[in-house]
């Protein structure tokens, strides 16, 4: 039986393929349409498709809880004084640097206390990790505004995108910061 009233919908199953949950995802996908093909509505799929959907982002999240509090802890050391000077001027646009970037890597330097404390309670605490994430985050940090003042001139951009950035740029250096080779499975030759 092939036709279009036994395919689910297309924008379901790309969803679960590319945001459920990792690990049997193809079982979970070959269940859905099995049971979608048997009768179940396209509402029952969708509604199947968003509820894994969930499910895997909140394991990501929890999975990558860590850089997350760092992220936040370091978008609040640097975003904190942009607002309440924001809020002070009551204007739509913020500066993009409102310091010099080695003053945003001192932020990132006092970020990493939280970095630290998460990584230890998550039983993945290195010293090598740490070092390495604040080395990034500095280069993270120093490469936007040399680029930005080359491309744009000023660097003034609306608020959410700003700490939009700087959330990016804390959460990327924290995890790639703290992968380590030992998490990497190593394949065995057989001999």
């Amino acid at each position: 039986m092939s036709g279009k009233k036994s395919d689910p919908p297309r924008g379901a199953i790309w969803l679960l393929r590319h945001l459920g949950p990792a690990s049997g995802n193809e079982a979970l996908t070959g269940d859905l349409v099995e049971n979608f093909r048997e009768g179940r509505s396209s509402g029952w799929f969708w509604k199947q498709v968003l509820i894994a959907t969930a499910i895997g982002v909140l394991t990501e999240i929890r999975r990558h809880w860590p850089h997350i509090c760092y992220a936040i802890a370091g978008t609040v050391l640097i975003a904190v004084p942009s607002v309440v000077e924001e809020l002070n001027r009551a204007s739509a646009m913020v500066p993009w640097w409102v310091e010099p970037w080695w003053v945003s890597a001192l932020h990132s330097l006092m970020a990493s206390p939280i970095l630290a404390a998460a990584l230890l309670m998550n039983g993945a605490f290195r010293w090598v990790s740490l070092l390495r994430t604040w080395i990034i985050n500095l280069m993270l940090l120093a490469l936007p505004p040399t680029l930005l003042g080359a491309i744009i001139g000023p660097h003034i951009m609306p608020l959410a995108v700003a700490i939009l950035v700087f959330f990016s740029t804390f959460f990327v250096s924290a995890w790639l910061g703290c992968r380590s080779p030992r998490s990497v499975t190593p394949t065995v030759n057989p001999a």
